[in-house]
C-alpha cells in the first residue's frame, strides 16, 4: 500500500502537482529507506531520455538531492553508467538503503535543466560572478578523470585537481592522504600529483602515493611503469616497479628502496572494483575475492557491462543485490553453495 502511495506521490512531484503537506509526507516516506530500487529505476529511466530535461526541475532535483543526502549512511558504493553513452543530463544521487550512487558530473554542479516552460528573467547589469573551476574528491572512491586515468583514493584522503586547466599542457592534481594511481600514456601532456612540496611525475604507469597527514614522510610506490619524484628545484631519482622513494615532508631527505608494490597496496585487496567490465570478468573478481564458485546460466549475461565499486567490505549478498538490480538478473545458491546467475543477458556491442 505505502508502495502505490510513493509512486503517486512522486509522480505527483515530477508534475508539480503535490501540496506543501503531499510533498511533505512523500519526503519522510523516502527518508524511510524503503523505495531506493523504485527511485534508481526511475532515474535509469529518465536518464535514458530528455524525460528529465522536461519534468523535473533544478528546485525538484535539489530537494530530492539534499533530502537523501542529508542521511546518515557508509561510504556510498558506485554504480555509474556507462561512460561510453550519449547523455545530455548528468546526476549525482546517492539511495540510503541500497547504498548506491549514479555519480555523473556537470563540472562541479549536480543539477537538471530547468523546464523549457518556465519564464526566463534576464537582468538588465548582468552580475559577474566568479565560477569555482576546482574539483573536490574526498574519502573513498574511485574517481575517473578526464583523461581516463582512475584515482582510488583510500580512507581520509582527498583528490582535487582544476577542471579548466586540467588535460591542456599538462595535467595535474593534488593529492591528500594516499590513493592508487592508473594513469592513461600520454608523453605530450605528464601527469603530475603534488602532495607539499613534493612532486610526482609520470607519462602513464600504476602507483601509490601514501601522504597521510599522521606520517612525518611520503612514500611513492611503482606498480607498472616509470615514476619521477623530485620539488620545484631537483629531482629526486627515477624508479621502477617494486621501487618506493620516501621523503621527509620536513626537511625533504629522501630515500630509495626495493619493496613489495602489492605488500604495500594491499589496501586495495579491501575494495571490490568493476570498472566498466563484462560480466564475465566480474563474476570472476567477485569469485576471487569471495571465494564462491559463480556459474551463468545464460552466456548472454557475460555481455552485460558493470561499473560498481564497492568499498566498505559488503558481503556477497549485498553485492550481488546491486549488481543483479543493474543488469536485471537474479541470483540464487545451488545445492553446492555456489552463486547462479539466471537473467535474459545483453547483445553484444
Amino acid at each position: 500500500m505505502q508502495q502505490k502511495k510513493f509512486e503517486e506521490l512522486f509522480e505527483g512531484y515530477l508534475q508539480n502537482n503535490l501540496s506543501d503537506a503531499e510533498q511533505q509526507q512523500m519526503m519522510e516516506i523516502m527518508h524511510q529507506g524503503e523505495h531506493d530500487d523504485f527511485l534508481k529505476e526511475k532515474i535509469h529511466e529518465m536518464l535514458k531520455g530528455d524525460y528529465v530535461t522536461d519534468v523535473m526541475d533544478k528546485k525538484q532535483s535539489d530537494d530530492i538531492l539534499n533530502y537523501i543526502l542529508s542521511k546518515p549512511q557508509n561510504e556510498p558504493k558506485v554504480v555509474d553508467l556507462n561512460p561510453k553513452r550519449k547523455r545530455k543530463i548528468l546526476l549525482q544521487s546517492l539511495f540510503a538503503a541500497a547504498s548506491i550512487a549514479l555519480l555523473i558530473a556537470l563540472g562541479n554542479s549536480f543539477f537538471f535543466k530547468q523546464k523549457a516552460t518556465m519564464p526566463t528573467v534576464t537582468p538588465e547589469t548582468p552580475a559577474v560572478v566568479a565560477q569555482n573551476t576546482l574539483i573536490d574528491f574526498s574519502g573513498k572512491q574511485l574517481v575517473h578523470l578526464p583523461d581516463g586515468s582512475t584515482v582510488l583514493l583510500n580512507d581520509n584522503s582527498t583528490l582535487k585537481y582544476d577542471q579548466n586547466s586540467f588535460d591542456s599542457k599538462t595535467r595535474e592534481v593534488t593529492l591528500t592522504g594516499e590513493a592508487f594511481f592508473d594513469i592513461k600514456h600520454n608523453p605530450e601532456k605528464p601527469f603530475i600529483v603534488h602532495t607539499g612540496k613534493i612532486q610526482t611525475r609520470v607519462l602513464g604507469t600504476a602507483f601509490n602515493i601514501n601522504a597521510q597527514n599522521s606520517s612525518n614522510s611520503i612514500e611513492v610506490t611503482v606498480a607498472r611503469g616509470k615514476v619521477q619524484v623530485g620539488d620545484t628545484e631537483k629531482i629526486f631519482g627515477v624508479i621502477t616497479p617494486n621501487q618506493q622513494i620516501k621523503v621527509n615532508k620536513s626537511t625533504l631527505n629522501f630515500e630509495q628502496n626495493n619493496v613489495s608494490a602489492a605488500i604495500v597496496t594491499e589496501w586495495k585487496s579491501n575494495y571490490l572494483i568493476l570498472d566498466d567490465i563484462n560480466m564475465a570478468e566480474a563474476t570472476s573478481l567477485i569469485s576471487q575475492k569471495y571465494k564462491v564458485q559463480i556459474l551463468i546460466s545464460n552466456d548472454k549475461i557475460k555481455n552485460c557491462r558493470i561499473t560498481a565499486s564497492f568499498l566498505n567490505e559488503e558481503d556477497l549478498d549485498h553485492v550481488l543485490k546491486v549488481i543483479s538490480s543493474v543488469i536485471e538478473t537474479e541470483y540464487h545458491y545451488n545445492k553446492a553453495g555456489a552463486v547462479i546467475l539466471d537473467g535474459k543477458g545483453c547483445e553484444k556491442e
